[in-house]
C-alpha cells in the first residue's frame, strides 16, 4: 500500500526517503560539505594563530626595539645633565655671589652646553641653593636669572633623589615672568637632578631639564599604527608619559587589568583583554621606570586571517552550489534507471508479465535493461512449461526415493511369519521380523515428507539391529544425539541410504571387527550436523576427490553425472536436502586415519523455519 505516492516499508518510514537516490544525495552532500568546512576552519584557525604568533613576535622585537632607543635617549639626556660634574669651576660657580658677573656667565654657558647637546631640550632651570639664585635657559629667549629663596615648588618632590624624571605636564617658566617666545603650553617630561658637592652629600643645588615630547612621539610613532593600533608609555606611577591618543598623555591610567599585568616583576610579555593583544615591555633604568604597551585589536591582528577566510569561503560557496547541482543531476541520472526498473518490477509482481519495458540507453543501464526485457521474455516462453515440469519431476522423484520399497503383501506376510514364530516358541524371529516390519512401515508411509531427528534415528536404529543379527559380534555401532537435535524436523529417509553404504562398500568382516557411529550437534546460526563415521575400507584418494567434487556441482546447482559406483543414494540424499533447504544444506565425504570413512551431513533449519513462518 502507498500513501501520498510514497512507499512505506514494515516501519511506516516513507521508502522516498530511505532510497538510493536519498542515500546518494546525502552520502555525496556530506562527503564533499563536511570537508569542505572542516578543510576551512582548520585553515582559518590554523592561519589564525600562525599570523597571532608571527604579529606577537614582531611587536615583540619592534617594543624591544623601541625601549632601546628611548632608553638611550633618557641616557643622553643623563648624560648631558651630567657635565656640571665634570667642570669644577661650575661647582663653585654656584656658591658665588649674584654679583659676580663672571660666574654667572660661566653657568649660563655651562646650562646652555646642555641645552645644544641634547634635541628636544625646551628649558633648562637651575637654582643655587647657597647663593638663593634660579636661572632659566631657554632656546628662544635670553638666559634669565632671579633671586629665590626656595627653588621652584614643582622641583621640590624630587630634591631627595639625586636623578627622577618627572611625568608628562604642561610646560611653564618656574616662576620667571612669561616670555612672548614661550612655549608654556607644549607638553614636556623633566630631567631633575640634584646636585651635590662631592664627594660629600651637600646639595649645591636642584637642575630641572624639561624635554619636549616630540622626540619621544618620533620613536613612539615608528612602534605602531595611529589608525587602528595603541601605544601607550606609563611610568612606574602609572602616569601616561605618551599616547597616540593626545588626551590622555599627562593622565593616569585606569585599566586595572592592564596595571595588574605590567606590575607584575616580568621586564616583558602579552596577553589578550577587551578583545585585543598587548604586548608590554619594561624600561629600568636608575632614574625612571617606564613601560612600553601596545594594544593591538583582534581586527587588526587576525585581518589578513579574515581575509584570507573570506576568500576561502567565496571560493566554498560557489563550489558548494557546483557540488550541489553536480550532485543532484548525477544522482538523478544514475538512480532514474533503477527507480524505473523497480516500478516495472512491482508492475510485473502484480501480475503483469507482458510489461513494456521501454529504455534506450547505449550505457551500462542500457545494457541491464535489454539483458531485463530477455529475461522476462524468457521467463513468460518458459514459466508454464519449464517450471510446472521441473516441479512435477522433483516431486515424483521425492515420492520415488521415499516408495522404494512398497509390496504391502510382503509387510502383510512379515506378519504372518512373526505370528508363526511366536506360536513355535522363536521370539528371537519374532522380534526381527518385527523390526523388519516397523521399517517397510516407515518407509512405505509417504504422508510425512518431513519427520524429526529423533524418528530417523529410531529408523537407522532398528535397521542396524538387524544387520546386527546378521553379522553378530563382527558389528558395533553406537547412536548419540544431542538432546537439543532431538526435535529438528528433516526430510525423510536420509539417514540410512548413508549408513547403507558402509554395509556395500566399506565393511570388511575378515580382518577386524567392523565399527559404526552415529553423532549430531547443533551448531551456530541453526545448522544441524549429522556425523556418520565408521572403520571400514578407507576411499581412494582420487576416488574420494572424484566424489566430493561431484557433491560441489550439486550443491552448486550444477548437474553432476553420477554412476551406480557412487555409493546408495548419496545424490538423491543430497538433492532431497536442497530441495528441502533451498540449496543451503551441504554433505561432504572424508577418510579418517587409519581407517574409514566419515560422512558430513549440515542442514541449514533457519531457512527452512523462515519459509514456514512466511507461509
Amino acid at each position: 500500500m502507498t500513501k501520498k505516492g510514497y512507499y512505506f516499508n514494515k516501519g511506516g518510514a516513507p521508502m522516498k526517503f530511505r532510497s538510493i537516490r536519498s542515500r546518494l544525495i546525502q552520502f555525496m552532500l556530506l562527503a564533499t560539505t563536511i570537508p569542505l568546512l572542516l578543510s576551512i576552519s582548520i585553515t582559518y584557525i590554523h592561519t589564525k594563530e600562525t599570523i597571532k604568533e608571527q604579529s606577537l613576535e614582531e611587536n615583540k622585537h619592534l617594543i624591544f626595539q623601541g625601549k632601546t632607543n628611548l632608553g638611550n635617549y633618557l641616557d643622553n639626556v643623563n648624560k648631558a645633565s651630567l657635565v656640571v660634574y665634570t667642570d669644577t669651576n661650575f661647582l663653585r660657580n654656584l656658591r658665588k655671589i649674584p654679583d659676580d658677573y663672571r660666574a654667572v656667565a660661566e653657568v649660563y654657558t655651562m646650562l646652555q652646553n646642555i641645552q645644544n647637546t641634547v634635541s628636544g631640550i625646551e628649558r633648562i632651570y637651575l637654582h643655587a641653593t647657597q647663593s638663593n639664585q634660579s636661572t632659566l635657559v631657554t632656546p628662544a629667549t635670553f638666559p634669565k636669572r632671579e633671586s629665590h629663596s626656595e627653588p621652584y615648588v614643582s622641583t621640590r618632590p624630587f630634591e631627595k633623589y639625586t636623578t627622577s624624571v618627572e611625568p608628562t605636564h604642561k610646560g611653564h617658566d618656574y616662576g620667571f615672568p612669561p616670555s612672548p617666545a614661550s612655549y608654556s603650553e607644549r607638553k614636556v617630561f623633566t630631567f631633575h637632578r640634584t646636585i651635590t658637592n662631592i664627594p660629600s652629600e651637600e646639595v649645591l643645588g636642584v637642575l630641572a631639564i624639561d624635554v619636549r615630547l616630540d622626540a619621544v612621539a618620533a620613536i613612539c610613532e615608528q612602534l605602531f599604527n595611529k589608525s587602528n593600533e595603541q601605544l601607550l608609555v606609563v611610568d612606574q606611577n602609572s602616569s601616561i608619559i605618551y599616547s597616540g591618543r593626545d588626551e590622555q598623555i599627562g593622565q593616569k591610567l585606569e585599566d586595572s587589568v592592564l596595571l595588574e599585568h605590567i606590575h607584575q616583576e616580568q621586564t616583558s610579555g602579552s596577553f589578550e583583554n577587551g578583545g585585543a593583544m598587548h604586548v608590554f615591555e619594561k624600561m629600568q633604568t636608575p632614574y625612571t621606570e617606564w613601560t612600553i604597551i601596545k594594544r593591538i585589536p583582534d581586527a587588526t591582528l587576525y585581518e589578513r586571517a579574515n581575509q584570507l577566510t573570506q576568500i576561502n569561503t567565496s571560493i566554498a560557496v560557489i563550489a558548494l552550489f557546483v557540488i550541489v547541482f553536480g550532485t543532484l543531476l548525477i544522482s538523478v541520472r544514475i538512480t532514474e534507471p533503477i527507480k524505473r526498473l523497480t516500478n516495472y518490477m512491482n508492475r510485473i509482481q502484480a501480475g503483469q508479465l507482458n510489461v513494456d519495458i521501454d529504455w534506450n540507453s547505449r550505457d551500462e543501464t542500457g545494457i541491464m535493461f535489454t539483458r531485463f526485457r530477455q529475461m522476462m521474455d524468457t521467463i513468460n516462453n518458459l514459466i508454464l512449461r519449464e517450471y510446472r515440469l521441473e516441479l512435477a519431476n522433483k516431486t515424483n522423484q521425492l515420492k520415488a526415493l521415499q516408495a522404494q520399497i512398497n509390496p504391502h503383501f510382503l509387510y502383510n506376510t512379515l506378519q504372518s511369519i512373526g505370528t508363526l514364530a511366536l506360536q513355535n516358541n522363536v521370539p528371537r524371529i519374532y522380534a526381527l521380523l518385527s523390526s523388519l516390519a516397523k521399517i517397510m512401515r516407515y518407509s512405505m508411509n509417504n504422508n510425512d515428507a518431513l519427520v524429526t531427528l529423533r524418528d530417523e534415528a529410531e529408523h537407522v536404529k532398528l535397521y542396524l539391529d538387524l544387520q546386527k543379527e546378521r553379522f553378530d559380534d563382527q558389528l558395533e555401532f553406537s547412536i548419540e544425539l544431542e538432546p537439543d537435535t532431538l526435535q529438528v524436523p528433516m526430510p525423510k529417509m536420509i539417514l540410512q541410504p548413508l549408513v547403507e553404504n558402509y554395509f556395500k562398500h566399506g565393511m570388511d568382516t575378515q580382518d577386524k571387527q567392523g565399527r559404526l557411529d552415529i553423532t549430531s550437534r547443533m551448531r551456530p546460526n541453526g545448522i544441524l550436523e549429522i556425523i556418520i563415521e565408521n572403520n571400514g575400507e578407507s576411499i581412494p584418494s582420487d576416488e574420494l576427490n572424484r566424489l566430493n567434487r561431484q557433491l560441489e556441482r550439486q550443491q552448486g546447482g550444477v548437474p553432476a553425472e553420477w554412476t551406480d559406483e557412487d555409493g546408495i543414494g548419496l545424490h538423491n540424499v543430497l538433492m532431497r536436502l536442497q530441495l528441502y533447504t533451498e540449496h543451503e544444506s551441504v554433505l561432504y565425504i572424508s577418510n579418517v586415519k587409519p581407517q574409514g570413512v566419515r560422512i558430513t551431513v549440515e542442514i541449514h533449519t533457519q531457512v527452512r523455519h523462515a519459509e514456514e513462518n512466511n507461509e
